[in-house]
């Protein structure tokens, strides 16, 4: 029979006290029941421990002691998918200390609001106490963990973005040079120069653009360099803008599968989408996109490129179970080491999003950028202007798809406000080679020119028409059949569409790319007199570019203030009047101070709990001179499986303390280093500090 999922938890919640270690459970049983009288049965004292939590003014007490980092964590255990230690160090990296979160997480546990436990695969998992999930549900929301930002500066500088005008003069730009780049796929110096002279300050955003066209394949490496492949250039530019500016700026990154692109792509839109309208710092874009990727349930798709951001910290540990290593531009779809911290930069210089400022610990603060505002396409606007030098002014108002024919024969002079382009002989000559004709070049340019087009430019171009016509060079697959088969093959319906050219009588030039593609065009001709290449038979598809349903502008989630449980004035009362309640109490100072330690852990709830017998004194701490009590307290850590915190002085070092080497005036410690679980050999003797963390090791 299967449980209710509540009454699971709560049974795993008893499993999760009854396992704690002796000392442990104890010091839990004794500082909320009173001191234990045997004999006694221990899954009877878990049951009285449920039953304390369960009265009204102890879960009423509980939740209005809750500070706002309290609720941040506690927010975070319930968003976070099996949240462990490691998974919640990455989410708040740069917030919390490993040391602050460590010793918060133990607080909340000793406060039992939080719980651990382990999964199947043997991790230990951070859990809310069932007893508290409805108490605590109306201040524990995704909202809580995304602060609002405090602006420290605005920027004013007009946001970067890509555009269609943009791209096809890049495209245009490509066509007359070819090897713009070295071996290593970066910017020649010429190429760089004159990128700067036609497109100047956008350098950088061309050489991401450059690196998204290779690895999306929109332009292929020939003998010269890099030539486009308009095809799928044109099947690209079909797809949603803001779908194209996301798969740029993920394909900027490296080369993955359609679904890694897919998934990538999908995530950095969400994200983006989502900012509120005053904005995001860095950071907690990252909380945000770790959150959508929950929400989503999307756990694969991202390949390594090598990187140790925060984001790749905070998936490839949130993930680990599941993560394989990979290479720089690897396939991946098991690796999640790294999404939107290295995409950030290259979808705020592609218009994803723009940089509004900085906070007051100077991090970029951004918003949803111009790709939002969405554009409407005319049909056929009126946005260009052709001189009588042959020069032409592009303005906005064409969609990609439409400019990328144009860029066939007309060369860039300068991308500024306004694009402007050159009509020669070289860039008709290209546009020729490119399948135009000199009624289609006129065609295009009159259909998006409010003008006559001039005179002198028709002449020159019917005149380039005629000198291209008088030599050709051709390269492909040439069919040939006599005379009195001449007219029957011509006006064959599966032979004639693939006639590129007529060269005489009986021969012609076919447009297609390979043996096999011949071999079905004869066959399905029905023309026996046309013998068969021997070779088999294969069929092609041509693959689009996968699609999805573009996300709109949304404030998918609500940062409006969430009211606390209580106020800061109503936590220090119940402080004031615990400490009040101690002082009236006749006990050992020692007993006083733990007790004072307890109400400061927000552990007290009521007067009853301030019992001496439930106070065990012991000393987690020593610095400066006193090497022996240094010592005293690692070798307490490591009976009890708790970490230790050596303070040097250039750093802190937090960990599990393994074993001790003692020397003639010193002691080393061999510890596993928090987070990373690496293993150093530390001097005690040197440490200037020495701290037991409270608690056993969340392992």
């Amino acid at each position: 029979m299967q449980l209710d999922p509540k009454v699971q938890r709560i049974i795993d919640w008893r499993e999760s006290i009854a396992v704690l270690p002796d000392n442990h459970f104890f010091e839990i049983i004794r500082m909320y029941l009173g001191e234990i009288k045997t004999p006694f049965n221990k899954q009877k004292l878990i049951e009285e421990l449920g039953a304390f939590i369960r009265r009204e003014e102890t879960r009423r007490t509980l939740v209005s002691l809750l500070s706002e980092t309290d609720l941040r964590i506690i927010s975070a255990v319930k968003y976070i998918s099996n949240a462990t230690q490691e998974k919640l160090y990455s989410f708040f990296a740069g917030t919390y200390s490993f040391a602050a979160l460590y010793e918060r997480l133990l607080n909340l546990e000793e406060r039992l609001i939080l719980y651990r436990k382990c999964d199947r695969n043997g991790k230990t998992i951070v859990l809310i106490n069932p007893h508290l999930e409805e108490d605590l549900a109306p201040y524990t929301k995704q909202s809580v963990l995304l602060e609002p930002p405090e602006y420290a500066g605005i920027s004013y500088e007009a946001p970067a973005s890509l555009s269609p005008e943009l791209i096809a003069a890049f495209i245009s730009f490509i066509h007359k040079n070819r090897d713009l780049c070295k071996a290593d796929g970066t910017f020649k110096k010429r190429t760089e120069s004159e990128i700067e002279r036609l497109f100047p300050g956008k350098t950088e955003m061309l050489y991401n653009l450059t690196k998204a066209f290779i690895n999306l394949s929109l332009i292929r490496e020939v003998g010269e360099g890099f030539e486009i492949d308009k095809n799928k250039f044109l099947a690209f530019a079909r797809l949603d803008e803001r779908l194209q500016y996301a798969y740029f700026c993920v394909a900027s990154a490296g080369r993955f599968s359609r679904s890694s692109l897919v998934r990538q792509a999908k995530l950095l839109l969400e994200v983006a989408s989502s900012i509120p309208h005053e904005g995001f710092s860095r950071s907690i874009i990252l909380r945000l996109a770790y959150l959508i990727s929950e929400d989503q349930g999307d756990g694969t798709g991202v390949s390594s490129l090598g990187t140790s951001s925060r984001f790749s910290a905070i998936l490839n540990r949130a993930r680990a179970e599941q993560s394989e290593s990979a290479s720089a531009i690897s396939d991946s779809d098991s690796d999640l080491s790294s999404i939107l911290d290295r995409l950030i930069e290259c979808a705020s210089l592609f218009g994803i999003l723009s940089k509004k400022g900085t906070d007051i610990h100077d991090e970029s603060i951004y918003v949803s950028g111009t790709i939002f505002d969405q554009k409407e396409f005319e049909e056929t606007p009126k946005v260009l202007s052709v001189d009588a030098g042959f020069n032409v002014t592009l303005m906005p108002g064409l969609s990609l798809e439409n400019l990328i024919p144009l860029m066939d024969f007309m060369e860039l002079v300068q991308f500024d406000t306004a694009a402007v382009f050159e009509i020669n002989r070289k860039s008709v000559m290209r546009g020729f080679d490119a399948g135009l004709s000199a009624n289609k070049i006129f065609s295009l340019l009159k259909k998006y020119s409010p003008y006559e087009i001039p005179q002198n430019l028709e002449i020159s171009v019917d005149d380039w028409s005629k000198s291209y016509s008088s030599a050709t060079i051709y390269k492909g697959y040439v069919l040939q059949v006599s005379a009195e088969k001449a007219a029957i093959t011509e006006n064959n319906p599966a032979i004639a569409p693939f006639i590129a050219a007529k060269l005489a009588m009986g021969i012609y030039l076919l447009s297609v790319e390979s043996d096999e593609q011949a071999q079905a065009i004869i066959a399905r001709s029905g023309l026996d007199f046309i013998g068969k290449i021997k070779t088999p038979e294969k069929a092609y598809e041509s693959i689009g570019f996968p699609e999805f349903a573009v996300p709109q502008k949304t404030d998918r989630f609500d940062t409006s203030e969430e009211p606390a449980p209580t106020s800061d004035e109503e936590r220090a009362a119940h402080f004031e009047a615990m400490r009040a309640e101690l002082e009236k109490l006749n006990l050992p100072q020692e007993k006083k101070e733990g007790l004072a330690q307890r109400i400061q852990h927000k552990i007290i709830l009521s007067p009853v709990q301030l019992r001496a017998d439930s106070v065990k004194y012991e000393r987690i701490e020593a610095g400066g001179m006193d090497f022996s009590g240094k010592l005293h307290i690692v070798e307490g850590s490591i009976s009890n499986n708790s970490m230790v915190e050596l303070q040097f002085d250039d750093r802190v070092i937090v960990g599990v303390p393994l074993s001790i080497t003692k020397t003639g005036t010193d002691a080393t410690v061999l510890m596993e280093v928090m987070p990373d679980r690496d293993e150093k050999v530390l001097s005690i003797g040197q440490a200037k500090f020495v701290k037991r963390i409270r608690g056993s090791v969340l392992r």
